[in-house]
């Protein structure tokens, strides 16, 4: 996450990879004395701020054409297994527009994997080349129009569009505009591109600017005086140094105008580059790579879940209805139903007493409000079987002075022991509200924090703080493992970074806790992705589908914020691809709720998982994956499914935006509590 903008873990695999490469041009250039420059948004990333651009996906570099010309002559010799060079040895297999260093291969040699950061798809390092332009404009105009003729040819070529001998025709009018010959023993693509190469270095020597011709032919603004590129310094470029072109203000202020402005550049039709290639990734690893998740309704299901302090007050709620019905049954004098029903009371008291201390251990004032439940409970037992005694011996001769004189006696005493009864029996209220208090601080709510990363703690640290004041919650930090993934999808060492959380907060072992039998009342968990993250994974037993079997409410809390994402803006493009990562995985589905940073998000998480519900999104690649539910079959579910997400994602806010008003760590808080407390 940089500049408010999500970066992929692939992402920066590509990154790791193509530095790889960098390095091995940079080595290869200085030990023969060849000029080159990192350029385009290479060196936009190291003035701006000495690193990529958090939106650029590749590395580019450019050299003159003289200095090209002897990097092809000496590079097949230098470059170290695994890597080639697109023009071959000498240059002389030049069969793309742009010369690159890289792999362009996907074969999966675990040496060559680990060598370049476990990046599976072909990385490659774009060489681009400046050639002088004529300066007669005249002349220039007439070289455009050849090199734009072959690469309309070039393209519907590659693209099948048309067959080499319909192509042959039009050769013919090149061929009187140039000293140049098409043979037929020759396949006709690589000649076409050795003459548009040949095309592009017709004025080298003569002119006193130059371009990219390939590049300038659509975009004529793009060209520099030769003399920007005579001189060289370096700047800092991921650590490294990287020589860039004396005057690089020059050369920024033509590509990109006020390059100083941070702009991101619109649209995903291109990006991320290595997106072209997922398809065929998942035809060759087949089962290994199983990363693009598929929704599924039973990700919707929800088991309920009854932990030890819900029974606990399911059970207190049972004892004050039946108190309440008890005393009803009294006041209409059925004595002998209130005495039948006082065994049974008495015994689920023991019961849930005996609960407590196999829990809690004895001594808790829970247990001893049972206890002097279960008394009163006997006294009152008790005082009613007296009571019916006395009521069964009242019988005789009413008319009878002794036997007046007696009945009245019993019918004193039998009046005071009902009075006795009654305030026995309504003395238990009392108790229960007593056992209500000691339960409620004795068996708390509790609430369990997942965090893999020590440096994400700050997106919960508030919220725990909160919590943790209360006396009726009781709050547990995790630290969970996690381990690498492999170029291959198969998981590495594993980490864990229990040491590294501030040490005021007491760290529950994750090794020790028992979540079947602890059944926290909720779980809050700061990623998303379970399985379906290609570049590493929390450990199984903490996937979303695992954890919402152990809690009736699951919490998912993203450890980022982003730049706030309008999905119809095109300069939004990437940053909404890239949804494809957080939004569109298990966690959002199976989580109760998910708390985002705004309303304005919480309206892009919806649409992004609309489009990936209605089959929008990569639909080329969906076709190429079995596994994947059908689009037809995705949207007889749609409206549902966004019905229940539009309930289950919250835009309340950040913990990281701290105070910011409407959307900050207060509101957060706000939204936690009512999510614990009100929605029972």
């Amino acid at each position: 996450m940089r500049d408010g903008f999500y970066i992929p873990g692939m992402m920066k695999r590509a990154w790791g990879a193509e530095m790889r490469i960098l390095f091995e041009i940079d080595r290869i250039c200085k030990k023969y004395d060849i000029p080159y420059f990192i350029s385009e948004g290479t060196l936009l990333g190291a003035v701006r701020e000495g690193n990529f651009i958090p939106w650029d996906d590749d590395i580019d570099i450019v050299m003159l054409r003289d200095s090209f010309s002897q990097f092809s002559k000496v590079v097949e010799d230098e470059l170290p297994e695994g890597l080639k060079f697109s023009f071959g040895r000498d240059g002389l297999q030049n069969t793309s527009i742009y010369a690159g260093i890289g792999i362009f291969e996907m074969k999966f040699r675990k040496e060559i994997l680990h060598e370049f950061c476990e990046f599976p798809y072909p990385a490659i390092v774009d060489i681009f080349v400046q050639d002088d332009l004529a300066k007669d404009a005249e002349l220039e105009n007439a070289r455009h129009e050849i090199l734009k003729m072959l690469c309309v040819m070039i393209q519907n070529l590659e693209q099948g569009k048309e067959e080499e001998k319909t192509a042959q025709k039009k050769l013919k009018a090149i061929e009187k505009l140039l000293p140049t010959h098409f043979t037929k023993e020759e396949k006709l693509l690589p000649q076409l591109y050795r003459v548009f190469h040949q095309i592009c270095q017709k004025y080298n020597g003569e002119g006193e600017e130059v371009a990219i011709l390939p590049y300038q032919l659509f975009h004529p603004e793009a060209k520099y005086p030769k003399a920007v590129f005579r001189g060289t310094e370096t700047l800092l470029f991921c650590g490294n140094t990287f020589p860039v072109p004396k005057d690089y203000d020059i050369v920024l202020k033509g590509s990109f105008g006020d390059y100083r402005k941070v702009v991101k550049a619109g649209g995903d039709h291109v990006y991320p580059y290595y997106k072209k290639y997922e398809k065929k990734l998942r035809a060759i690893l087949k089962d290994n790579w199983f990363f693009d998740y598929v929704f599924q309704e039973k990700d919707l299901e929800r088991p309920r879940v009854e932990n030890f302090r819900e029974i606990t007050m399911q059970f207190l709620d049972s004892f004050v209805l039946e108190e309440e019905e008890l005393e009803k049954t009294f006041s209409e004098r059925k004595y002998e139903a209130v005495l039948s029903a006082l065994p049974s009371l008495q015994e689920r008291a023991v019961m849930l007493g005996n609960a407590i201390e196999e829990r809690k251990g004895e001594g808790t004032e829970s247990v001893h409000c049972l206890e002097s439940f279960c008394e009163a409970l006997f006294q009152l037992h008790s005082s009613l079987t007296a009571l019916l005694v006395y009521r069964d011996t009242a019988e005789g001769k009413e008319n009878e002075l002794e036997e007046k004189i007696e009945q009245s006696e019993k019918n004193l005493k039998q009046s005071t022991i009902v009075e006795n009864s009654k305030e026995q029996l309504e003395g238990l209220r009392a108790l229960l509200q007593n056992l209500r208090a000691s339960l409620e601080k004795e068996i708390k709510r509790q609430v369990v924090f997942l965090s893999h990363s020590a440096k994400h703690f700050a997106s919960i640290r508030p919220l725990i703080d909160a919590l943790r004041e209360r006396e009726d919650t009781e709050v547990k930090l995790m630290p969970i493992p996690y381990f690498d993934r492999l170029g291959d999808g198969s998981l590495s060492e594993m980490h864990y970074e229990g040491e590294n959380f501030p040490k005021e907060y007491p760290i529950t072992d994750y090794r020790s806790y028992n979540f079947a039998a602890e059944l926290p009342d909720c779980i809050v968990m700061n990623l998303s992705y379970d399985a379906f993250n290609s570049v590493w994974s929390v450990d199984p037993f903490f996937y979303s589908d695992k954890l919402k079997q152990y809690t009736n409410k699951l919490v998912y809390i993203p450890w980022f914020v982003t730049d706030e994402i309008d999905p119809q803006a095109e300069e939004d493009g990437k940053a909404f691809y890239n949804m494809r990562y957080y939004v569109t995985v298990p966690g959002i589905f199976h989580a109760d709720y998910t708390i985002v940073q705004s309303e304005g998000m919480r309206k892009a998480y919806l649409e992004k998982i609309s489009r990936f519900l209605e089959g929008k999104e990569d639909l080329e690649e969906k076709a190429g994956n079995t596994n994947r539910i059908q689009k037809e079959e995705a949207l007889l579910t749609r409206k549902e499914v966004l019905e229940q997400m539009e309930k289950k994602i919250l835009g309340a806010g950040s913990c990281l935006l701290g105070e910011k008003g409407g959307q900050g760590t207060k509101e957060v808080i706000t939204i936690m509590k009512q999510i614990l407390f009100e929605k029972e």
